[in-house]
């Protein structure tokens, strides 16, 4: 299963969650069977003025992830996350690598 992580930076596993989900500085694409990121890249909606959460939440679902880590996504992504049934792990203050070994221990 590949996972969508909403990050601060591009530092890698050990890159911090952002503390906005749709406006986070960089999303992460990890591959949870792998144990390997897949991609790392610059939120392009970030600086948006409307729609960053449907944008984002519609980005996430073309990228083939069924998991999205992060802070709380917002009514509207989260309304677009539940359409394209994304599960979504709330997940503030640690690492990316943090956050997953939190999700897969809640499992």
């Amino acid at each position: 299963m590949k996972a969508f992580i909403a990050v601060e930076n591009n530092a890698g596993i050990d890159s911090r969650l952002d503390n906005r989900f749709a406006r986070a500085g960089y999303f992460m694409v990890y591959d949870m069977e792998s144990d390997k990121i897949l991609s790392i890249e610059e939120n392009r909606f970030k600086n948006g003025a409307h729609g960053v959460g449907i944008e984002t939440g519609n980005y996430l679902i073309k990228s083939g992830c069924k998991l999205a880590i992060g802070a709380n996504p917002g009514p509207k992504a989260e309304s677009i996350l539940r359409a394209g049934n994304i599960e979504f792990y709330i997940a503030e203050n640690c690492t990316a690598k943090e956050a997953i070994e939190r999700y897969r221990a809640k499992a």
